[in-house]
């Protein structure tokens, strides 16, 4: 029978599928139509030829109608036809192609765009599965070298060359590159053939070290590290990515006390005060591995994170309920150490907390206020936070001094700005978002008779969480106590019985779903571990 594209021009097919003798021709008209047709049913007609060789084609020119490393739709799109492609062509039956192969990889090196974990994982995945291929083992030494972990990188292609990667050629280049300190591994012209296109990265990479090298260097009480790059930056400070002399990546926080007033000053210091005590009570508290103050300056060497909430938000339309529930445990651990200690953070959003090896941190203490272990609130003379997250006592003025705004803040104030936080995970947005006027929001916040959206969604409990969270009187809000004991955090039935029931064939699917879509073989082993604690299994 014929097929109609959509602009009416027909392509043949062959026993209902597109034959292999028009497929080319029938990608090449796709990207002439202008507009160019959906691209979910472009990548279906193009998988129901069961062709790696086309899939790959379609999506390497979807790739070249911009740049995924600075357009988050064309990111999302691409990783979105990948994943239709792995899940209706399995691993098991294309290993041995060398285009279903480049897709693996080149899937990964786009993980690695908002998430170097998934990232890693994908390439041992590739590597795992089509071994015979130089470019697999190549390109996740790229990936690896990239991030300053270049004896990793070097263990990959020493293990290519063990199972026999065919170039060898290809690997012993790329072994020879890496040994002389040049790391474009990648002859130029394989550059655009194969999909390490990591080399960017690596090139980067390498100009930072070699910058490094001359004069960008950090010492820190005797001990010189490498500056690659600057990756964050506000007011006094900046947060620089840094190399050890063992080539391990860590971050460096600068701040200029010149450049910064009195209360800045203190602030900061607040800070490292707070991360050097509170690291050793919690693995949800970014580690601060060592610090330097003196009149000018603060350096902070700290753990290096992947990236923080506020971008992997960004980066995806949806997120993965089974990912939520954990970062919202995450969260929850975290704030409930820093309120054990007597410190309200009074400033929490998705970019205070970091993502590092797959689970949440929290950063930035920098307007932490202490409170008595005999004291529930305290006063503070100015309304700081972010306003889309700042809970309602923190906007009113409590002052009875007449030019003198102050504000009433307890740990009640933390579970809000959690429930803002956690409303953007589940509605990709927080509850006043749609408010642009600053004053109108501030009214908004604050007043009892404004009601706050909360469409339907399956996940019962999760509502339940949002709902009480955002509770405007703080006495009536729900604590982190009871937000860690509520019924969202467990998996088992709610019946109340002497002896757990089994999980039901529906339960179990719906957890077995959840983990599949993690698409993640540590993040897969994280998330069932977490389920079978949950589930009380022995």
């Amino acid at each position: 029978m014929d097929y109609d594209d959509s602009d009416g021009r027909q392509v043949k097919r062959e026993n209902g599928k597109l034959g292999e003798k028009c497929i080319l021709t029938h990608i090449e008209l796709m990207f002439s139509a202008v507009p160019m047709v959906d691209t979910t049913d472009n990548i279906n007609q193009i998988i129901g030829s069961n062709s790696p060789e086309a899939c790959w084609m379609y999506l390497t020119k979807l790739e070249k109608r911009g740049n995924p490393q600075t357009d988050t739709n064309l990111l999302l799109k691409l990783k979105d036809c990948y994943s239709r492609v792995f899940s209706r062509l399995p691993l098991r039956m294309y290993s041995n192609s060398e285009s279903y192969a480049k897709m693996l990889v080149r899937y990964a090196e786009l993980k690695g765009i908002d998430d170097p974990d998934d990232a890693r994982d994908n390439f041992i995945v590739a590597r795992s599965n089509c071994k015979g291929f130089a470019f697999v083992h190549i390109a996740h030494a790229q990936f690896e070298v990239a991030r300053g972990q270049v004896k990793k990188g070097t263990s990959i292609l020493q293990k290519a060359l063990q199972v026999n990667a065919k170039p060898t050629e290809l690997i012993e280049t790329a072994m020879q590159k890496l040994k002389s300190g040049n790391y474009q591994f990648l002859p130029a012209e394989d550059r655009e053939s194969l999909p390490g296109r990591f080399h960017l990265n690596v090139v980067n990479y390498a100009v930072c070290l070699g910058a490094a090298l001359s004069n960008e260097s950090i010492v820190i009480k005797g001990k010189r590290f490498l500056v690659l790059k600057m990756i964050g930056r506000g007011g006094s400070s900046k947060v620089y990515q840094v190399l050890d002399q063992r080539n391990q990546l860590f971050a460096v926080k600068y701040v200029n006390l010149e450049e910064a007033d009195a209360q800045t000053v203190e602030s900061y210091k607040n800070e490292r005060e707070h991360l050097n005590r509170l690291q050793q009570y919690s693995d949800q508290i970014i580690k601060l591995y060592d610090y330097e103050i003196t009149n000018s300056y603060i350096y902070m060497l700290m753990e290096c994170g992947n990236l923080d909430l506020s971008t992997w938000l960004r980066n995806r339309k949806t997120v993965n309920p089974l990912e939520r529930k954990l970062y919202w445990k995450n969260m929850l651990e975290a704030v409930q150490t820093i309120h054990k200690h007597g410190i309200v953070h009074s400033d929490l959003k998705p970019a205070n907390f970091v993502i590092v090896n797959a689970s949440l941190k929290l950063i930035d203490f920098g307007i932490a206020n202490r409170i008595q272990p005999d004291v529930t609130s305290i006063m503070k003379d100015s309304q700081v936070g972010t306003l889309n997250y700042m809970p309602p006592e923190a906007i009113k003025d409590t002052s009875s001094q007449p030019g003198k705004a102050s504000s009433k803040i307890s740990t009640k104030g933390d579970v809000w700005s959690l429930g803002c936080i956690m409303y953007c995970m589940t509605y990709g947005k927080t509850p006043f978002q749609t408010i642009t006027n600053q004053i109108t929001k501030l009214h908004a916040i604050i007043d009892p008779t404004h009601e706050i959206e909360f469409p339907d969604i399956a996940e019962k409990d999760l509502l339940d969480v949002l709902k009480r969270c955002l509770v405007r009187n703080p006495r009536d809000r729900i604590s982190i106590a009871e937000l860690l004991e509520h019924s969202y955090l467990k998996l088992q039935s709610q019946q109340q019985s002497p002896v757990p029931a089994p999980p039901d064939n529906n339960d179990l699917k719906r957890i077995l779903n959840e983990l599949a879509a993690l698409q993640s073989p540590n993040s897969i082993a994280r998330a069932a571990n977490v389920s079978i604690t949950m589930w009380n299994f022995p």
